[in-house]
C-alpha cells in the first residue's frame, strides 16, 4: 500500500510561515516561497543546522536556554510547528519520504539549532533535507525521564488522549502507566539512536550527550560540535532536581523494587549503551 501524504499539508506550510497572510494572495505567497526553500534553494539547505533530538523531559529546553545564554543565535526548541503529530504517525506508518523532506526544507529553514523531540523519528529525512546537518541525542537516565513523565496531574486521561501514546511508542494500553512510560523511553530512545548511528556510520555528524554531563558544565565536546564558544557552561537548572512535594511522583530512591526491576528490564540496557557512546 502507497505511503501516505503528510497531513494537513497546507495548515502546517501557513504555521511555519511568520507572517502568513489570508485570502489567495497569501497563500499564493506561501506556497511560492515553499517551492523556492523546499526545492530551489539548494544552497541554503546545505549550510550547517544541528538537531538535539531527544525523548523528553531530558533537558532539551535547558540546552536551548544554555545556548541563549552564550548569545548563539537560530536557536528553537520545538519549533512550530513543531509536527509533533507527523513524527509519532511517521513512526508507526511512514509517510512519503519525497513530501517529508520538503516539508522539512520549509519549515526549518531558519534553524541553526533546534531540540525537538518531536523528531525523533525523522533523522532520514532531516538529513536528506539538509545533507550538512549534525546530529545530538540527548538523554537522561530513564528513572528522572520517568518521574517527570508520571508527574503529570492525570496521568491516565494524559496516555489515552497524548497522540504519543496511541500508537505503539508506548507499548499496550492495558499495561499500567509507569511500565508504559518505560517502553516508551526505550522505543523513542532506540529509534533516535539506530537512525543516529547509520548517519554516523555514513560518516555524518553525530554526537552522544547525556543530560548530567551538561548540567555539571562539560561543554567542551559540544562547543566542538557545534562550532560556538559557551563561556557560560552552566545554568540554574530550573526544573530537573529532585522532587518529593504533593502530588508529584516520587524520584527513584522512593520507588518499589518491583517498579526498579521494571526499568531496568525495559530501559538499562539500552541505557547503558548510550553512556558508553558519549
Amino acid at each position: 500500500m502507497d505511503s501516505p501524504a503528510v497531513p494537513n499539508l497546507s495548515k502546517l506550510l501557513q504555521q511555519a510561515d511568520a507572517d502568513a497572510q489570508s485570502g489567495l494572495r497569501g497563500q499564493l505567497r506561501t506556497w511560492r516561497r515553499y517551492v523556492k526553500r523546499s526545492l530551489v534553494d539548494t544552497r541554503d539547505c546545505s549550510r550547517p543546522r544541528f538537531f538535539c533530538q531527544n525523548s523528553g523531559a531530558c533537558g532539551s529546553t535547558y540546552i536551548v536556554e544554555l545556548l541563549s545564554d552564550n548569545g548563539v543565535k537560530g536557536i528553537f526548541h520545538e519549533k512550530a510547528p513543531d509536527l509533533n503529530e507527523v513524527g509519532v504517525r511517521h513512526f508507526d506508518h511512514p509517510y512519503d519520504s519525497r513530501s517529508l523532506v520538503r516539508l522539512l526544507r520549509y519549515t526549518r529553514h531558519n534553524v541553526f539549532f533546534e531540540a525537538n523531540n518531536r523528531l525523533f523519528s525523522l533523522s532520514p529525512e532531516l538529513v536528506q533535507a539538509f545533507p550538512q546537518a549534525g546530529f545530538i541525542h540527548l538523554f537522561r537516565h530513564p528513572a528522572a525521564a520517568l518521574r517527570s513523565a508520571m508527574s503529570k496531574p492525570n496521568v491516565e486521561h494524559y496516555l489515552r488522549t497524548n497522540v504519543r501514546f496511541s500508537g505503539s511508542l508506548a507499548g499496550e494500553k492495558e499495561m499500567d502507566p509507569f511500565v508504559r512510560f518505560c517502553h516508551y523511553w526505550t522505543n523513542v530512545n532506540t529509534r533516535i539512536h539506530d537512525d543516529l548511528s547509520t548517519i554516523d556510520r555514513a560518516g555524518g555528524n553525530v554526537m552522544w550527550l547525556e543530560f548530567d554531563d551538561l548540567v555539571s558544565g562539560k561543554v567542551e565536546s559540544l562547543e566542538s560540535f557545534l562550532g560556538v564558544e559557551l563561556q557560560q557552561s552552566t545554568r540554574p537548572p530550573a526544573n530537573v532536581g529532585p522532587v518529593r512535594t504533593e502530588g508529584k511522583f516520587p524520584t527513584a530512591e522512593h520507588w518499589t523494587s518491583q517498579q526498579r526491576e521494571q526499568l531496568d528490564s525495559v530501559c538499562g540496557e539500552l541505557y547503558r549503551k548510550l553512556v558508553a557512546l558519549r
